[in-house]
């Protein structure tokens, strides 16, 4: 994400602040520093923290500190779907997205802090994010799937984090609902799967929609095999790259929200085998002097929702 990180509500006020104190900002120089809330070993959401379908929010809880003050602070979510072009989605379901601003003089109380305050530790179901419940951020059903949470912070003398030195917070969380597509693989031992070099990588079980009465037809699928934790969310056209640390991927269906994502049909909109669907030409054989490796899964329905399940796979 690129999104700027602009406050032109302080501009008055920091340019006065400036002006007064001309010493105090040639001594501080350096932006606020952003880490775990009060008592607590990390920030959340961690990167690539996934919430559960039976959840509805978010835990939020960072600190934020400077020794010459903070002036404000801003937490913005919002989806990662697809390199930020917009799909078409069905009514009644949206994106969340957030762009909360904490300072002393917040319009919503729960997101103040004391005028000139050093450290601000933020942990409480105040500043939770909801996308469900009487608390819920979207007017629809929320749209499952992949979205940036990031934090960015400005002290008094204008000083601010950025994405561009690692300053800001940024990480991605994924949001599951009961609604949906479902992919359950059964053929895991103690959680991984387990192939051969140079074998076909046996991957038994299904990708279907659930029995919930929001769940639809499944659009898209997008299957690949990577080194581990190298899960490249790349732009660009589909077929055009199977980037260093990539060994597999396939595509059946057309994606929503990728440009360019599309391939074969799928051979079922509610229930796929995969089993069937990784056989023959489309088989995923296990590279060699591989070890550990990622096997991702992408689906989509025609609502939009998103389900990405990543499976450790263990080769010998």
């Amino acid at each position: 994400m690129k999104k700027g990180f602009s406050f032109l509500a302080l501009g008055v006020s920091l340019c006065l602040i400036a002006c007064e104190t001309d010493d105090d900002q040639m001594r501080d120089l350096t932006a606020p520093v952003i880490g775990a809330a009060d008592g607590r070993d990390e920030i959340r959401p961690v990167h690539g923290e996934t919430r559960a379908a039976t959840t509805d929010h978010m835990h939020v809880r960072f600190a934020v500190e400077d020794p010459s003050g903070i002036a404000q602070i801003r937490v913005d979510v919002h989806n990662s779907f697809d390199g930020h072009s917009h799909g078409r989605i069905m009514t009644g379901f949206e994106p969340l997205n957030v762009d909360d601003i904490y300072s002393p003089d917040a319009s919503n109380p729960t997101f103040r802090f004391p005028q000139g305050a050093t450290r601000v530790s933020i942990d409480g179901t105040g500043t939770d994010i909801y996308w469900g419940g009487n608390n819920t951020r979207v007017s629809g059903n929320v749209l499952a799937g992949p979205y940036d949470f990031s934090i960015q912070a400005i002290d008094i003398h204008g000083n601010q984090t950025s994405f561009g030195d690692g300053s800001n917070y940024l990480a991605t969380f994924y949001i599951r609902t009961p609604y949906a597509p479902e992919i359950n693989v059964t053929n895991l031992h103690d959680g991984e799967l387990e192939g051969d070099h140079g074998e076909a990588l046996e991957v038994e079980g299904t990708i279907r929609k659930t029995s919930h009465e929001l769940s639809s037809d499944l659009k898209f699928v997008w299957i690949r095999l990577a080194e581990e934790d190298d899960d490249h969310d790349h732009d660009g056209h589909a077929h055009a790259r199977i980037m260093s640390g990539e060994f597999y991927e396939r595509m059946w269906g057309s994606s929503t929200w990728r440009q360019g994502f599309s391939g074969p049909d799928l051979p079922h909109s509610g229930e796929i085998d995969l089993a069937e669907l990784l056989s023959g030409d489309n088989a995923i054989i296990v590279p060699d002097g591989e070890e550990h490796l990622d096997l991702i899964i992408w689906v989509e329905d025609v609502s939009g929702n998103i389900s990405k399940y990543v499976f450790e796979v263990h080769a010998h």
